[in-house]
């Protein structure tokens, strides 16, 4: 386990933020061409967002004994997309958030039309910028709540399973 996740681990700790860890395994192909297994660690959590909006939220960091690594946090499960006749006016409204309103976030809609907020960066052994990048998604999230709540087209009732 490399420096940056043992520091992760540990900051969440102090936090008091509890995470359910995974091992994701991450091919990619080198410049050869091969295949090359790169592991990446999951850390899930979940947020209330209001009395009734969970919100499942994670962080992948890639697990590698190197300087500065990617990760990724992300906040699922929003809310999802109910016309897909109004995916155009969806994305230009969640355009408009993305550029003024979310911070570090990206509001984005999945393939299913799952609505998920998404921060993509790099780190080092510092990872309080990762935490705190964390955390503030949280508040991002439920500062835009009622924003997202007046798209039409898009339901932000939480479904099970």
């Amino acid at each position: 386990m490399s420096i940056i996740i043992e520091n992760f681990k540990k900051l969440a700790e102090e936090k008091k933020i509890q995470f359910q860890t995974k091992e994701l395994p991450a091919p990619i192909r080198n410049k050869e061409g091969d295949t090359v297994e790169q592991k990446q660690l999951l850390f899930q959590s979940a947020l209330r967002v209001n009395k009734t909006k969970p919100v499942g939220c994670a962080v992948i960091i890639h697990d590698a004994e190197l300087e500065r690594v990617n990760y990724q946090i992300t906040y699922s499960k929003i809310g999802y997309v109910t016309d897909r006749n109004k995916l155009p006016d969806i994305l230009t409204e969640l355009n408009d958030l993305n550029a003024m309103r979310s911070g570090y976030y990206r509001f984005l809609v999945s393939g299913d039309g799952e609505l998920f907020m998404r921060f993509l960066g790099i780190t080092g052994e510092d990872v309080a910028p990762v935490m705190d990048i964390f955390i503030f998604g949280g508040r991002i999230l439920r500062a835009l709540l009622p924003e997202l709540n007046k798209i039409d087209g898009i339901d932000l009732t939480p479904r099970k399973g």
